[in-house]
């Protein structure tokens, strides 16, 4: 009887309540971040969108957020005294770094549960990005990485939702939010130009780091744009998903950053959602399938919540099911 009235009590509830998540999944707030995958963009800043020729995506970085992407590639120079994104060349066309961490706050700031991750290839200093930061407002969603990684809702929580990841190591004391990439991440080859050239041999960075980087990308030889065809097909499953999981498997290492030209080609996002409900040990990988969406969390009185530990939560469920976790420290 208890149980009948819990239900009925929850059917009454779930039209209020709102659903809370964690990078668009309520079963990602529990994990690490280095235990997460990411939709990565290589070159996030070289869209056709804004303008600049031979690019690596179509949609600008404000579209490339709203459409899930959640790790951005981006190359800073100093263009006459103003740090700049550009793509080796800038008479290609520029984009002054302000406008894209302009974008990247106001995505922040209207999306309280998204994690997002800059990813630098530096030609300026670390001073230099930092009075970008401070200029733009970005300062108060800056990560800090301690001895352990926080789990995406403790990252919510404290509201520092941004991870600064940096090819150049010249960060202060002062500046420890400024991620030197190679003690935190290992990559993938890069330089890839033909789908015979993708191996799963490791480029820079270490075996042993927390974070790795699979680059998924298919680029000119010369001049290093995207080719649009090429990644049609690359980014498209069953390619993109055996080549992302064999990598898995011979390295014994989980993905996090799935880094991709033209994102909105192919499967991208199925790609990235299969990691994130991924089942792994040595050798094992089991995709967990299900057909009911979670539309809600309540607590046992019935408040809308989130997932914390020591506590007892009620599942909801869009097949009107409700499931009852109890969640240990």
């Amino acid at each position: 009887m208890k149980t009948y009235i819990l239900i009925l009590s929850i059917s009454i509830l779930s039209p209020i309540i709102t659903y809370c998540q964690c990078n668009g999944s309520i079963e990602l707030c529990s994990k690490k971040y280095n235990e997460v995958a990411y939709l990565t963009t290589h070159n996030a800043f070289n869209s056709s969108e804004n303008g600049l020729l031979f690019p690596n995506q179509t949609n600008d970085i404000s579209k490339q957020l709203v459409d899930g992407v959640r790790g951005l590639m981006i190359d800073v120079y100093d263009h006459f005294g103003t740090p700049t994104s550009y793509h080796s060349i800038f008479a290609l066309g520029t984009i002054p770094l302000s406008e894209i961490f302009n974008d990247i706050k106001t995505f922040l700031d209207n999306n309280k549960n998204e994690i997002v991750t800059i990813i630098l290839e530096c030609y300026v200093s670390a001073n230099d990005i930092e009075n970008v930061i401070n200029q733009t407002g970005l300062s108060r969603y800056l990560y800090t990485h301690s001895s352990s990684w926080a789990t995406l809702q403790e990252m919510i929580d404290n509201n520092t939702r941004l991870v600064i990841l940096s090819d150049e190591n010249d960060g202060s004391n002062n500046q420890s939010w400024y991620h030197y990439i190679w003690d935190y991440a290992v990559e993938t080859h890069f330089s890839v130009n033909t789908i015979n050239d993708f191996t799963c041999d490791f480029n820079r960075g270490t075996a042993t780091n927390d974070l790795f980087i699979l680059n998924h990308f298919i680029t000119d030889a010369n001049l290093g744009y995207g080719l649009y065809n090429e990644s049609n097909h690359v980014n498209s499953n069953p390619f993109f998903i055996n080549r992302v999981l064999s990598c898995q498997n011979e390295k014994n290492k989980f993905p996090n950053f799935i880094t991709v030209d033209f994102y909105e080609l192919g499967n991208g996002l199925d790609v990235v959602g299969q990691l994130n409900d991924v089942n792994t040990s040595v050798n094992n990988i089991t995709l967990k399938k299900s057909k009911k969406k979670l539309l809600s969390i309540i607590d046992i009185v019935g408040r809308k919540t989130s997932v914390k530990n020591n506590s007892i939560m009620f599942y909801l469920y869009d097949d009107g099911s409700v499931e009852k976790k109890i969640i240990y420290k």
